[in-house]
């Protein structure tokens, strides 16, 4: 049908990205994330913002409270840290602080970054642009259909290989970045 129709290759503009697993399985994800924000805040000497992705607005209310309150016991030694959630049923006023700049350094060189904690939304529809890091679970809610019952829920299932590549390449958009997959290699594969 289209036999002779000319093909067009548009390259797109990717960095570097290192990617991580765990030695491990994580036994509680949402924990293991939470601890790699506040790591990677701590010990990256890059500046760079974050990107985690979680499975529903309950999950990212929770991870956000959380992570302000790790934040708020660290000391004024370590920058400041904005938490911002999305997911699709937010209003666009709140979805659109996502393009806001993260907290400035401090006088003392201490780096300031923002997470961003969203479904997978932010996997394909949108570049955040100062995003280095991005932290991957391994997991999304899909819709699943029950016949028996006759009924649609949603279900918090892994990952597919596509998507954990689709949300490592979120990191390498605009310079080389890192991605913490909390998941072993061998589960990957």
């Amino acid at each position: 049908y289209f036999d002779h129709a000319p093909l067009m290759n548009i390259p797109g503009r990717t960095h570097p990205v290192e990617i991580f697993y765990t030695p491990e399985p994580e036994r509680d994800y949402l924990e293991a994330a939470i601890r790699t924000v506040v790591q990677i805040h701590m010990c990256e000497e890059v500046a760079g913002d974050v990107l985690l992705f979680l499975t529903g607005q309950e999950e990212i209310e929770e991870a956000c409270k959380r992570i302000k309150r790790e934040m708020d016991n660290l000391g004024p030694e370590i920058g400041d840290m904005k938490c911002i959630p999305l997911y699709s049923t937010l209003p666009p006023n709140l979805q659109q602080r996502i393009f806001e700049p993260a907290p400035p350094n401090r006088p003392n060189g201490a780096i300031g970054r923002k997470v961003v904690v969203s479904t997978n939304i932010a996997e394909t529809s949108l570049t955040i642009d100062g995003v280095v890091f991005v932290i991957d679970p391994g997991f999304a809610k899909q819709k699943v259909y029950n016949p028996r019952i006759r009924v649609e829920s949603l279900l918090v299932s892994p990952i597919s290989k596509a998507s954990a590549q689709q949300r490592a390449g979120r990191a390498g958009r605009t310079r080389p970045g890192k991605c913490f997959r909390l998941y072993t290699e061998k589960a990957f594969r």
